[in-house]
């Protein structure tokens, strides 16, 4: 009896970990596509030139 709740504790905690793992990469891509688009606007601003207005207007980068 302990031996099948044992497996079941096993299973359950493999599932939570695989749960949590696919939070932290979701995480992970959220901040990447941030720092990208923070990087490309940066690269974007000119000095008193704003370059960014060639963005076509509704275009997101």
């Amino acid at each position: 009896m302990t031996a099948q709740t044992d497996e079941k504790e096993a299973e359950k905690i493999e599932e939570l970990t695989g749960e949590s793992e696919i939070v932290l990469e979701e995480e992970d891509s959220k901040k990447d596509l941030k720092e990208k688009r923070g990087i490309i606007k940066q690269t974007l601003y000119e000095g008193s030139k704003k370059l960014k207005h060639i963005v076509p207007k509704g275009k997101h980068l």
